[in-house]
């Protein structure tokens, strides 16, 4: 294949779909969370930065996996590794909700400057579901093309 060719597999497409839409949601994520440690001239909430930087590191690597190429085998490991990401995520969400109830989806809505009667439980545990996946599967993919440089 001359160098200029794109090898256009449906290896790659749902790699740079999957990717492309994790890099979205990271990136919206990054966004709320910092207009919340903004915005409010009066008040600077730490822990949007908190929820920002890991946010913005996230985006910036899923949207870097779309763009390059990649193998069955790698996203496959991608995908087991973001189911793992996923499934830790709701176990670490599901332990804070029962321990702190109201003050989880509170610290929560108020990091992504959102009110809290907005932020019903059921789009927390399926927003954390989500992010996890998308950490898990972008770490991994970020971490074999590390490994294995084109």
């Amino acid at each position: 294949m001359r160098s200029g060719e794109i090898n256009l597999t449906g290896t790659r497409v749902a790699v740079t779909v999957i990717s492309a839409a994790i890099g979205a949601c990271f990136a919206m994520l990054a966004v709320l969370s910092i207009k919340a440690a903004v915005a409010p001239a009066r008040r600077f909430h730490v822990s949007s930065l908190v929820i920002a930087v890991p946010a913005v590191c996230l985006t910036l690597l899923a949207f870097r996996e779309a763009a390059t190429d990649s193998d069955e085998e790698n996203m496959i490991s991608s995908l087991r590794l973001g189911m793992l990401g996923a499934f830790l995520a709701f176990v670490v969400i599901c332990v804070f909700l029962f321990m702190y109830g109201d003050h989880t989806r509170s610290f929560l809505a108020h990091a992504l400057s959102m009110p809290t009667s907005g932020f019903p439980t059921p789009w927390v545990l399926l927003a954390c579901v989500v992010l996890g996946f998308g950490a898990g599967f972008v770490l991994r993919a970020a971490a074999l093309h590390g490994r294995h440089p084109a």
